[in-house]
C-alpha cells in the first residue's frame, strides 16, 4: 500500500511544481502587462500547490516512519505546516504592496528543503526547521526597520570595516570544516562570515556606483573587491564564496555603467585568473581535476561527483520514489549536493521545476530593479538578484558537473544556519524595495488623477456655449420645410382633400407670398359682365 502511494505521489509532485510554476510565469506575465491573467487566482492557485506539497509529502513520511518514530515525525509535519502557512498569511497582510509571487516561491522552496532534509538527517531537519523560523522572523522585520534607518548610502566606509573586519577575524579566530577555513564561533554559537560579507559588499558597490562612475571611480571598488576575493582564495580556501564576489561585482558594474565591454573583460580575466590560481593552489587543482575526470580517482577525490551523477542518472525523469532513494551514501548531501537527492527521488522533471522556482526569483528581482528610479536601491536589488542567481547557479552546475564543484549551498533548500537567514534577509531587503516601487507608483497614479479633475472641469465648462448654435439651427429648421409648399400647392390641385390642410399649416413665408384663391378666376367674371 505505501509502495503504491509512492507511485503515485511521484506523478503529484511533478504535477504540483509544474502548476506553480505555469502560474508564476503567467502572473510575471501579467505584470509586464502581456496578457489578461487574474494575479490573485494565480497566487491562491500556487498556495494550494504549496499545500497540497507538504500534505502529500507528509503523508509519506509518517507512512515511511511508522516503524521507528512516528510522532517526531507527525510534530515535524505539522510545525511545518504552521510554520509555512502562518509566515506566509503574515506577510502577505503586513506587506500588501510587495511581490506575493516572491514570498511563494521563498515557501516553496523552504517546504521542499524541510521535506527532503527530514528524508536524510532528522537532526539537521529539526535545525533547519528553527533557522527558517528565525528567518521568517527577519524576513517580517526587515522592511519595517528599514523604513526608519536613514539613507543608506552614505555608510559606504561602515560596510567596508564591517567587511574586513570579518575576515580578519576569521582569518586570525576561524576554525576550518570541510577544507574551507570560513567559520567563526562566539560561544557555543557558530557562523559563517562571508554569508554577512554578501550583504556588506553589494551595499558597498551600490554606494560607490551610486552616481555613474568613471573609470577612475571604479579603481578603488574594484581592488577592494580585488583583496576580499584573493583573502577568501588564498586565505580561507573557499573556493565558491570567492566566485560569487567576483561575479557579482561583474553584475553590479554592468548595472552601473551598461557597459559590455567591462562585463566579458571581467570574465576573460576570470579564466586568466582560475589558470594562475590552478597553478598556485593545491586545493583548487584538486577539485579540477576531480571535475574533469572523476572516474580516475572514483574513490577518492572524485567520489563524490561520481556518486551524484549516479543519483541523478539511475532513476530517469521520475525518480524512485520519495523516500527510497539512496542519497544518504553521497557525503555532504544535506548541505552540497541535496539538488542530486531532490533529483534521485523526485525525479529531474521536478529538478528542472525546482530551477524554474529560481528563474521566477530572478525575474521577480529583476523586475523590481528596473522599475526603480532610486540608482542606488536599483543596484542593491539588482547585486541580491544576481547573488542568489550565482549562487544557485554555482551549486546546481557543480552537482550536474556542468562546471567544478565549489562548495556552496542552495537557498532555502541545503541545510545551513548563517546562509538560510542571509537568504531570508537578502528577500526582505529586495520586496522592500519592490514595495517602494508600488508605492511610489501609486503616489504618481493619485496625481494624475487629481491634475485630470481640473483639465476636464475645464472641458466642461468650455464645451458648454459651443451648444448655443445648435439651439439657433434648431430655430431656423422650420423655414427650410416652407421649400417645400410650391410642392404642397401642386399636389393641393390634384387632391383637393389635402390641400386644405396642407395650406392651413402656419408659415412665416405665408404672409410675404400669398396663395391664389380656390375660386373662379377673375378673367372669368370680367367676360360675362362683357356680355
Amino acid at each position: 500500500m505505501i509502495d503504491m502511494c509512492i507511485i503515485v505521489s511521484k506523478y503529484l509532485f511533478i504535477l504540483y511544481i509544474a502548476l506553480f510554476v505555469f502560474f508564476g510565469f503567467m502572473i510575471c506575465l501579467r505584470n509586464q502587462d502581456m496578457t489578461r491573467f487574474s494575479i490573485k487566482a494565480g497566487l491562491s492557485n500556487q498556495r494550494i500547490c504549496i499545500i497540497l506539497f507538504h500534505i502529500t509529502a507528509s503523508v509519506i513520511l509518517i507512512s515511511a516512519s511508522l516503524e521507528y518514530d512516528m510522532r517526531s515525525a507527525v510534530i515535524y509535519c505539522v510545525s511545518g505546516f504552521f510554520l509555512i502557512m502562518g509566515g506566509n498569511m503574515a506577510i502577505s497582510r503586513l506587506y500588501k504592496n510587495g511581490s506575493q509571487l516572491l514570498y511563494n516561491c521563498v515557501f516553496f522552496l523552504m517546504d521542499i528543503g524541510l521535506m527532503m532534509l527530514y528524508r536524510l538527517n532528522t537532526d539537521l531537519a529539526l535545525r533547519q526547521l528553527a533557522w527558517n523560523a528565525i528567518g521568517i522572523a527577519m524576513m517580517l522585520v526587515m522592511p519595517r526597520l528599514l523604513v526608519v534607518m536613514p539613507r543608506l548610502d552614505r555608510f559606504k566606509i561602515v560596510y567596508v570595516i564591517i567587511s574586513f573586519a570579518l575576515l580578519g577575524a576569521t582569518l586570525i579566530f576561524g576554525s576550518s570544516e570541510f577544507g574551507a577555513k570560513n567559520w567563526l564561533s562566539i560561544g557555543p554559537v557558530g557562523f559563517q562570515p562571508s554569508e554577512i560579507i554578501k550583504v556588506c559588499f553589494i551595499f558597498y558597490l551600490a554606494s560607490a556606483f551610486a552616481e555613474k562612475p568613471k573609470i577612475k571611480d571604479m579603481i578603488v571598488p574594484a581592488i577592494i573587491s580585488a583583496v576580499i576575493v584573493l583573502v577568501l582564495v588564498a586565505g580561507q580556501k573557499d573556493l565558491g564564496s570567492a566566485l560569487i564576489f567576483y561575479m557579482t561585482f561583474l553584475a553590479v558594474l554592468f548595472m552601473a555603467t551598461s557597459n559590455y565591454l567591462y562585463f566579458f573583460g571581467g570574465i576573460a580575466f576570470l579564466g586568466l585568473a582560475a589558470s594562475i590560481a590552478y597553478r598556485l593552489f593545491d586545493h583548487i587543482r584538486v577539485r579540477f581535476e576531480a571535475w574533469q575526470n572523476p572516474w580516475l580517482d572514483v574513490s577518492d577525490t572524485g567520489y563524490q561527483i561520481a556518486q551524484s551523477l549516479f543519483a541523478i542518472c539511475t532513476w530517469g525523469v521520475t525518480g524512485i520514489g520519495f523516500t527510497r532513494g539512496y542519497a544518504s551514501s553521497i557525503p555532504v548531501v544535506e548541505r552540497d549536493f541535496i539538488f542530486a537527492a531532490v533529483c534521485e527521488e523526485f525525479g529531474v522533471i521536478f529538478a528542472v521545476g525546482l530551477i524554474c522556482v529560481f528563474m521566477l526569483i530572478f525575474l521577480e528581482g529583476a523586475r523590481g530593479a528596473a522599475r526603480n528610479n532610486n540608482r542606488f536601491l536599483a543596484l542593491v536589488c539588482a547585486g541580491l538578484t544576481a547573488l542568489i542567481a550565482f549562487q544557485s547557479f554555482l551549486i546546481i552546475g557543480g552537482v550536474i558537473k556542468l562546471i567544478p564543484l565549489t562548495g556552496v549551498t542552495l537557498p532555502f533548500v541545503s541545510y545551513g544556519g548563517t546562509s538560510v537567514v542571509i537568504s531570508y534577509i537578502t528577500i526582505a531587503i529586495i520586496q522592500w524595495i519592490i514595495m517602494r516601487n508600488e508605492q511610489a507608483e501609486q503616489a504618481l497614479a493619485s496625481e494624475k488623477k487629481e491634475n485630470e479633475r481640473p483639465a476636464r472641469a475645464q472641458k466642461k465648462t468650455s464645451a458648454s456655449p459651443a451648444r448655443q448654435p445648435k439651439a439657433r439651427t434648431a430655430e431656423r429648421t422650420p423655414a427650410k420645410t416652407l421649400n417645400t409648399a410650391p410642392t404642397a400647392r401642386k399636389t393641393a390641385r390634384k387632391t383637393p382633400a389635402k390641400t386644405t390642410n396642407a395650406l392651413e399649416r402656419p408659415s412665416r413665408r405665408s404672409s410675404a407670398k400669398t396663395p391664389p384663391p380656390l375660386g373662379r378666376p377673375e378673367s372669368y367674371n370680367r367676360k360675362r359682365r362683357d356680355k
